[in-house]
């Protein structure tokens, strides 16, 4: 996931992202929810040491047409997040 990392400070230009990229999920659906899992610890993880700080934040962009699941997305990212902390 570090091709779509953005640093602090980093100027972020969307046409630069190819939304139909499928680099992550050309292992299989089984191997796209091992990954899932993972970096949702990570987000559980991030949320606590975040919020304890009071200064950071974690942004997350969807880009989809109508219809595209982005919602589905949403609910599966950040399941397990204190919903709490999360603006959409």
């Amino acid at each position: 996931m570090h091709a779509y990392r953005i640093d602090p400070g980093q100027r972020v230009n969307l046409d630069d992202f190819d939304p139909a990229d499928t680099r992550y999920a050309k292992d299989g659906k089984e191997k796209a929810e091992q990954g899932l899992l993972q970096l949702n610890r990570q987000l559980e993880a991030l949320q606590e040491s975040l919020y304890a700080e009071h200064r950071h934040r974690v942004l997350v962009v969807l880009q989809g047409m109508d219809t595209s699941g982005k919602d589905g997305v949403i609910r599966r990212v950040f399941e397990g997040v204190n919903p709490q902390g999360v603006r959409v």
